[in-house]
């Protein structure tokens, strides 16, 4: 059986440049991780700080494919092109996020239900950029068959690979992840797929595998969060002999990046705040942990508290 090909999924305010670097330095496994969206841009003049999260970075230990949110075909091209002088060869469109902030602007998940503007956009910027360009997108806005509405226009242009999130958008992030609904996107598509939706543990990933055989590339989110050795797991490797200890380091090493960039304590406080949301689940007592890192005020607090999870916390991943 072929190698699968892993991705770690962008996750808007989560997996920045600083978390990536700081993930890849203690866990392995992920072929490439696809950095969150930037948004489109009409304009020359784009600073660089537009582009900071993408910017050459000696930490960066895997390959980064940057994500371009747009409903603009001109912005998309401009934007595009600033992304290849930055010396990448593949761009991502976003036309599956469902946060209602953007797929209300037809942004993201919100443009699937109208099919003839996707097709103009894609004519336009198939035309206007010179790279590889894949799409990561969702089965619908409101119902899986917006998708297979889709596929005729997406075959016919040349794109790298569609990256299916096996829900729609009014699902969010919850309920049960549609594998019907994926299996017919898949028998649709001429492009190669790539899938994702709760690829929870290695079980999960390995039903999905014999489930959908013609699938070799995978992208893993929040569960590769909560539990970060889940790629390497998937790929054979053991845990090491103390899990809690590996994740410690990644933590104070994130940590201690996030001081030095992020401006002022209480930034730096619901950064890590919001890292031990994903984390939590993944210790015992992971109620009472959440509720612990939740009520810290201080950095001060909040150091004492993990130090507590990290001594008398169990690893249930």
């Amino acid at each position: 059986m072929r190698l699968p090909i892993l991705y770690l999924a962008p996750m808007h305010g989560v997996t920045n440049r600083v978390y990536r670097n700081a993930f890849f330095r203690h866990f392995g496994g992920f072929d490439a991780a696809m950095a969150p969206f930037i948004p489109s841009a009409n304009s020359s003049d784009m600073k660089a700080t537009h582009f900071k999260d993408i910017l050459a970075d000696s930490g960066a230990r895997v390959p980064v494919i940057p994500q371009v949110m747009s409903n603009d075909a001109a912005g998309f091209v401009m934007t595009a092109r600033k992304v290849s002088a930055l010396g990448y060869s593949e761009v991502n469109w976003n036309l599956g996020c469902p946060y209602p902030m953007i797929a209300n602007k037809q942004r993201g998940a919100g443009l699937l239900p109208y099919p003839e503007k996707i097709d103009r956009f894609l004519e336009k910027v198939c035309s206007g950029v010179d790279m590889a360009i894949s799409v990561k997108l969702r089965l619908g806005m409101y119902d899986q068959k917006e998708i297979l509405d889709l596929m005729p226009i997406l075959n016919g242009y040349p794109l790298l690979k569609l990256i299916i999130h096996a829900r729609i958008g009014t699902q969010m992030y919850g309920g049960d992840v549609d594998l019907e609904g994926f299996q017919a996107a898949l028998s649709l598509s001429a492009h190669p797929v790539v899938y994702n939706g709760d690829i929870k543990d290695t079980a999960t990933f390995e039903a999905l595998r014999l489930r959908f055989p013609l699938v070799n590339e995978w992208m893993i989110g929040r569960w590769a969060l909560s539990n970060p050795f889940i790629a390497s797991t998937i790929r054979g490797a053991a845990l090491p002999d103390d899990p809690v200890g590996v994740i410690h380091q990644f933590h104070d090493d994130l940590y201690a990046c996030y001081r030095r960039v992020l401006y002022g304590p209480r930034h730096v406080l619901d950064k890590m705040k919001e890292i031990w949301s994903y984390l939590a689940p993944s210790f015992s007592g992971s109620g009472t942990v959440l509720k612990s890192i939740g009520q810290a005020r201080t950095l001060e607090a909040f150091e004492r508290t993990a130090c507590v999870v990290f001594e008398e916390g169990q690893w249930l991943s």
